[in-house]
């Protein structure tokens, strides 16, 4: 936007208050910062038990597929449906150059 960053983060900041308000912005704020912290905390957990059982010897777990069904054959398609009387050819049509050669 602008060429110094901070310049950007207070535009930024001021159509953030702006839009929320001085009362919602630092409820907005604190949520958000709870957020990031409950993902690095289940981030670092996760890699912690992984790092726990590979080791004491255990392989960690593998995600598997199920195994891939059948393809499902489909239904024959019913043959079209045959009407009793044949019905007449549309009449040709009148372009616009055809009339031009009658003249």
């Amino acid at each position: 936007m602008f060429r110094n960053p901070l310049t950007d983060g207070i535009v930024v900041l001021i159509v953030l208050l702006l839009f929320f308000g001085p009362k919602r912005l630092p409820m907005l704020s604190r949520s958000i910062g709870e957020s990031i912290k409950e993902f690095r905390g289940g981030v670092t957990s996760g890699s912690d038990e992984d790092k726990a059982q590979l080791g004491s010897g255990e392989t960690a777990p593998t995600a598997t597929q199920p195994p891939a069904a059948a393809p499902a054959q489909p239904a024959p398609a019913a043959p079209p449906a045959v009407d009793a009387q044949p019905t007449a050819p549309a009449p040709p049509r009148e372009t616009a150059d055809a009339g031009a050669d009658r003249a």
